[in-house]
C-alpha cells in the first residue's frame, strides 16, 4: 500500500519478545494512509521468533528496518531498558533519514501492543500541522475488555502524552535531549513544556492497547516497578498516594497497593534519584501544587527532593 501524500515521518518501535503480536502491528503500520518514510525496529536481544518475524517484514518492505541488539545477560529494570532502547531507535532513524536524504518533520514512537487505525498518523500529523508550537501529541489510548466494555487507559500524573504513542515536532525532540528515564514519558513532557512546547492528548483520536498498562509481567511486578519509577523522578508522595487510589478503584484490586511499595521501598534503601534539577523541581514541588494547591505546604517532606 501506497502512503498518502502528506509531511513526512519516520516511526520507531521497540520490541523485547513480541513474536505473537508482531504481525497485527506490522499490518496496523502498511495500513496507514499516512505510512512513514521509514520504520525502525529495535529489538533488544528476543530469543523467541522476534527476529525471524521482523526479517521477513524487512525483506518485504525495503522502509522497515530492523536494528538487532546483542542479548543481555542481565537486563536492566524494564523502564530504563525500554528508554534506552528507544533512544538507540531515535538516533538510528536519524541516521537513515540522513543516509537517505529523508527531509523528516516528526518522529514518532509506537509500542507492539498498541493497534493504530488507518487514519490515525494522518491524523495526528494534521494536528501537528495546525499548530507550529505543538511539540508532542498522541492519541488516547484505550482497553477493550472481554465484556466489551472500552475502557481509557490511565494517563500520566503530570498530563502528558502517552508513552506508547507519540508523534514528536523534530525540532522539540532535537531541544529537549531525549535521555533514558525511568519516566522518561513524563520527564519528556515536563522538559518540552519547560522550553515552550505545547503536548496534548487529542481525546478526539483513540488507539487499541491489546495488553494492559503495566501488566506484561503481571500487575503487582508492573506497578511496583512504577512506584519505584516515581522515587527516582522525586515525586511528591501526595501524588503517588492518589494515583493508588485511582488505581486501585479502577481495578478493584491492590494495584495501587503494588504502586506505594515500590515507591516506599524505593525511599527505605534510599536508591539513586535523578540529578536533573528540573525534573525534581517539577514532581517534588510544582506538580502536587497543580494538582492539590498550596496546602500541599503544609505536608511533611518525606520522598520530596530538597531544593539544591
Amino acid at each position: 500500500m501506497q502512503a498518502v501524500a502528506g509531511p513526512s515521518y519516520l516511526l520507531v518501535t521497540p520490541v523485547y519478545e513480541e513474536a505473537e503480536l508482531l504481525d497485527e502491528l506490522v499490518t496496523s503500520v502498511r495500513s496507514q494512509e499516512l505510512r512513514p518514510h521509514a520504520w525502525v525496529i529495535v529489538d533488544d536481544g528476543s530469543a523467541d521468533g522476534t527476529a525471524a518475524t521482523l526479517a521477513r517484514a524487512a525483506r518485504r518492505d525495503p522502509w522497515i528496518h530492523v536494528v538487532a541488539l546483542p542479548r543481555l545477560e542481565r537486563r536492566p529494570p524494564p523502564a530504563l531498558r525500554y528508554a534506552e532502547v528507544l533512544g538507540i531507535g531515535f538516533r538510528a532513524a536519524a541516521e537513515i533519514a540522513e543516509a537517505d536524504g529523508i527531509d523528516h518533520a516528526y518522529v514518532a514512537n509506537l509500542d507492539a501492543d498498541i493497534r493504530c487505525p488507518p487514519g490515525l498518523m494522518a491524523d495526528l500529523v494534521a494536528r501537528a500541522e495546525g499548530d507550529r508550537m505543538l511539540g508532542i501529541v498522541s492519541a488516547a489510548l484505550v482497553e477493550v475488555r472481554e465484556d466489551g466494555e472500552i475502557v481509557p487507559q490511565l494517563g500520566l500524573p503530570c498530563g502528558s502524552p502517552h508513552g506508547g504513542l507519540r508523534l514528536w515536532r523534530r525540532e522539540c525532540l532535537e531541544e529537549i535531549a531525549f535521555y533514558p528515564s525511568p519516566q522518561w514519558a513524563s520527564v519528556t513532557g515536563v522538559r518540552a513544556r519547560n522550553r515552550g512546547w505545547k503536548t496534548m492528548i487529542d481525546a478526539e483520536l483513540s488507539a487499541e492497547v491489546v495488553r494492559a498498562d503495566a501488566t506484561r509481567d503481571g500487575w503487582w511486578a508492573g506497578y511496583r516497578r512504577m512506584g519505584q519509577a516515581e522515587w527516582h523522578v522525586g515525586m511528591h508522595p501526595i501524588v503517588v498516594a492518589a494515583q493508588a487510589v485511582t488505581a486501585s478503584a479502577r481495578e478493584r484490586d491492590l494495584r495501587g497497593l503494588a504502586l506505594v511499595a515500590g515507591y516506599v521501598e524505593s525511599a527505605l534503601r534510599r536508591q539513586r534519584r535523578s540529578h536533573d534539577p528540573e525534573v525534581l523541581d517539577y514532581f517534588g514541588d510544582d506538580l502536587p501544587r497543580e494538582r492539590f494547591g498550596d496546602w500541599i505546604d503544609r505536608l511533611p517532606r518525606f520522598g520530596r527532593p530538597r531544593r539544591r
